[in-house]
């Protein structure tokens, strides 16, 4: 990042942690996957618990 880039990111009140990609977890992924099957299915995911 060049100090131009820096004093224009300081300027606008962020940080380098904005511009960082997130970390997707093969566990996201297949979570995301499941929702849009049920979401074109018309089906209701209701959330559960560890303690089932």
């Amino acid at each position: 990042m060049t100090n131009l880039q820096k004093k224009m990111m300081k300027a606008a009140g962020l940080t380098e942690d904005n511009f960082r990609k997130p970390k997707v977890t093969e566990i996201d992924r297949i979570k995301a996957n499941v929702d849009f099957l049920a979401m074109l299915n018309g089906v209701e995911l209701n959330e559960v618990s560890g303690d089932e």
